[in-house]
C-alpha cells in the first residue's frame, strides 16, 4: 500500500496585496464556475479561460441564508458589496486533489457531504465545482475548488460581523477611557468622540488554525473510507505533514501553472530540477528507513515469541480487526454512510485505532461475532431502555415547566382574588359593611378589580384544564421539587447513555471491517481465478 499526502491548498481572496487567493470574490467564482461574471463592486466583467473541464458547481447554504444566493452571481457581489475596506478579507478559497479512479457521480457525492458536514453545518456559505482534465500524457487531474464566505448571516438573513468591540470596565463596571498622556484628557476621534479601552474579538473561529488541521483530517478520512468501500485499497491518503508523521522525507515544491505547462512540453525548469532533486534524496532516505524497519521487525519478532505464547488469545474478532488493519496502513475502516451510532461519537481516530479495539475485545472476553451479537442485544436493549427514560422525563419536565411558567402568569391574579375573599370573609363574619362611613370594602375592591378577578377565573380554568392529575390540584411547590428531581436523574443518565452509545459504534465498526474482509478476500479469490484461467488459456 502506498501513502499520498493530501493536498488541500488553501489561500484568502481578498483586496490586500497579501491575499493570495486572488483580490475579487466574483473573479474566482467565474473561474471555478467557468461561467463570465460582472462584479458590481469594481465594474469588471471576468471571463473564464475555458470551460471544457467542468464537471459540476453548486452552492450549498446554510440556514437562514437567502435563496437567491443559490446564485453565485448574487452570492458573492453581496459579499463584495457588505466589504467596505480597502484591504477586507472577501472569501477562502480551497483546491483539493481528488482520486483520479473516482466516478463523477461519487465525487459529487463525496463533496457535497464532505462540505455540508464541515462548512455548511458552522454557517459558511460554499461554492464548489470539481474540474477534471487530461495532461498530453493522458494523465487525469481530478480536483475540487471550494470558495467559503467568511462572516455569518443573522436570522433576518443580513451578513453578520466579523469583528465586534468588547470595552475593558473598571470594578464598578464603568468603562475605562483612553488617557491622553500629554494632556491628561480623555482621547477622542476625528469626529470628537471620546475613546475607551477595548479589545476586538472574531464573531465566528473560522480563521482558527485549528480548522485547517481537522477539516484536512477529515477529507483524508472521508476518502479513505469511500476507496475502501469501492475496493481501491491500494492507496492511503495521509493528511499529516511529514514533519507530524515524524519522517524526514523533504517536501516537494509547488511548480505553479506555468512550470508545469513547460515541464510537460519537455522545458526543464528551475522549480522541476529541484523537484527532481527532492525526489532523488528521498528515495535515499526511504530505502534506508526500509533496511531499518524491515531488521527491527524480525528483531522484535524474535523477541516476542515467548510473550506472545503467553499472551495467546485466540479471538476471530481480533484477527479481522489485524488483517483489515494491515491492509488499511495499521487502521480499521469506518462505513461512508455513518451508522446511527458512529455519528454521534466525536472522536473516530479512536475507533480506527488498531491497538485500542483489540484491547476493547478482549475487556469484553469476545473469542467469536456470535458472542458479540449477544451481548449487542443486551447493550441494544439497555440503551433503548434509558432513552425511553430519557424520552418520559423529558416530556414529564416539559410538562411541568409549562405549568410552572403559566402558574407565574396566574399567581398576581390569584393574589387579588384572594384578597377580595379575605375582605367579603371579614364582613360576613361580623354581618356588617366594614369601615367608616358604613360601606362594604369588599364590593369597592370588587369595582375597582374588577378585570383582575374576570381574568383570575379564566387563568385558573386554562391552569387546571392542563393538569393531567384528577384532582386538578394547583400546586406549584410539590410540581417544582419533582421538576428538580426529574432534572437530576436526567443528567445522571448523560453518562451510561455515552458510554452504551460508545460500545454500540464500536461493535458497527467490528461489523462493518468483518463484511468489508470478507469483500476483500472475495474479490481477491476472484482476481485470483481470474488470473489462473488466463494462464490456462494461453
Amino acid at each position: 500500500m502506498t501513502v499520498k499526502n493530501i493536498s488541500t491548498r488553501a489561500k484568502i481572496c481578498g483586496r490586500s496585496a497579501n491575499c493570495t487567493g486572488g483580490h475579487s470574490a466574483v473573479e474566482q467564482s467565474s473561474y471555478i464556475s467557468r461561467e463570465k461574471m460582472y462584479c458590481e463592486y469594481d465594474g469588471q466583467t471576468y471571463y473564464p479561460k475555458y470551460s471544457e473541464d467542468l464537471v459540476h458547481c453548486e452552492v450549498l447554504l446554510p440556514e437562514n441564508a437567502p435563496e437567491e444566493y443559490k446564485d453565485p452571481y448574487v452570492l458573492w457581489n453581496s459579499v463584495e458589496l457588505v466589504e467596505k475596506a480597502k484591504d477586507a478579507q472577501l472569501a477562502r478559497t480551497f483546491r483539493i486533489e481528488l482520486p483520479n479512479e473516482w466516478s463523477y457521480d461519487l465525487a459529487k457525492e463525496v463533496v457535497k457531504d464532505y462540505c455540508e458536514r464541515n462548512f455548511v453545518s458552522k454557517g459558511m456559505c460554499v461554492q464548489y465545482a470539481i474540474h477534471d482534465s487530461e495532461n498530453d500524457k493522458g494523465q487525469r487531474n481530478l480536483h475540487c475548488h471550494i470558495m467559503l464566505t467568511l462572516r455569518g448571516i443573522d436570522k433576518q438573513g443580513k451578513w453578520m460581523p466579523k469583528q465586534k468591540k468588547v470595552y475593558q470596565k473598571d470594578e464598578n463596571g464603568e468603562r475605562i477611557p483612553v488617557i491622553d498622556e500629554k494632556t491628561g484628557q480623555q482621547k477622542v476621534d476625528k469626529q470628537n468622540r471620546k475613546q475607551w479601552k477595548c479589545t476586538t474579538i472574531q464573531t465566528n473561529d473560522w480563521n482558527s488554525r485549528e480548522n485547517a488541521k481537522i477539516w484536512r483530517k477529515d477529507l483524508a478520512d472521508t476518502i479513505n473510507a469511500v476507496n475502501s468501500k469501492i475496493g481501491m485499497t491500494d492507496k492511503f491518503w495521509e493528511h499529516r505533514s511529514f514533519k507530524e508523521q515524524g519522517l524526514d522525507i523533504i517536501p516537494q515544491i509547488h511548480l505553479g501553472e506555468k512550470a508545469s505547462a513547460m515541464e510537460r512540453a519537455g522545458i526543464r525548469t528551475i522549480r522541476g530540477d529541484i523537484n527532481r532533486e527532492i525526489i532523488a534524496k528521498n528515495a535515499v532516505i526511504n530505502a534506508a528507513r526500509a533496511a531499518y524497519e524491515k531488521a527491527k521487525e524480525e528483531l522484535s519478532e524474535v523477541m516476542a515469541i515467548p510473550v506472545t505464547v503467553a499472551k495467546a488469545f485466540k479471538s476471530e474478532i481480533i484477527d479481522v480487526i489485524r488483517k483489515m488493519a494491515e491492509r488499511n496502513n495499521n487502521r480499521l475502516t469506518l462505513p461512508i454512510m455513518k451508522g446511527k451510532f458512529i455519528g454521534a461519537v466525536s472522536d473516530r481516530a479512536s475507533l480506527q485505532d488498531k491497538a485500542k479495539m483489540e484491547a476493547y475485545v478482549q475487556s469484553k472476553g469476545w473469542t467469536t461475532f456470535d458472542e458479540m451479537q449477544a451481548d449487542r442485544k443486551a447493550m441494544q436493549g439497555r440503551y433503548d431502555e434509558l432513552q425511553k427514560s430519557r424520552g418520559d422525563m423529558t416530556v414529564r419536565m416539559d410538562y411541568l415547566e409549562k405549568l410552572l411558567a403559566f402558574h407565574e402568569q396566574y399567581e398576581p391574579y390569584q393574589k387579588v382574588n384572594a384578597e377580595y375573599w379575605k375582605l367579603k370573609k371579614a364582613e360576613d363574619k361580623n354581618g356588617k359593611p366594614l369601615g367608616f362611613p358604613k360601606k362594604s370594602q369588599a364590593e369597592e375592591f370588587k369595582k375597582k378589580h374588577q378585570t383582575e378577578l374576570n381574568t383570575y377565573k379564566i387563568h385558573r380554568d386554562v391552569l387546571k384544564d392542563m393538569i393531567k392529575e384528577p384532582d386538578k390540584k394547583i400546586t406549584p411547590k410539590a410540581w417544582q421539587k419533582e421538576l428538580d428531581g426529574l432534572k437530576e436523574r436526567y443528567q445522571k443518565t448523560e453518562r451510561p447513555i455515552s458510554d452504551a452509545t460508545l460500545d454500540l459504534a464500536k461493535i458497527e465498526v467490528l461489523n462493518h471491517n468483518k463484511r468489508d474482509l470478507e469483500r476483500m478476500l472475495e474479490n481477491e479469490s476472484h482476481k485470483r481465478t481470474v488470473s489462473k484461467d488466463r494462464n490456462i488459456t494461453l
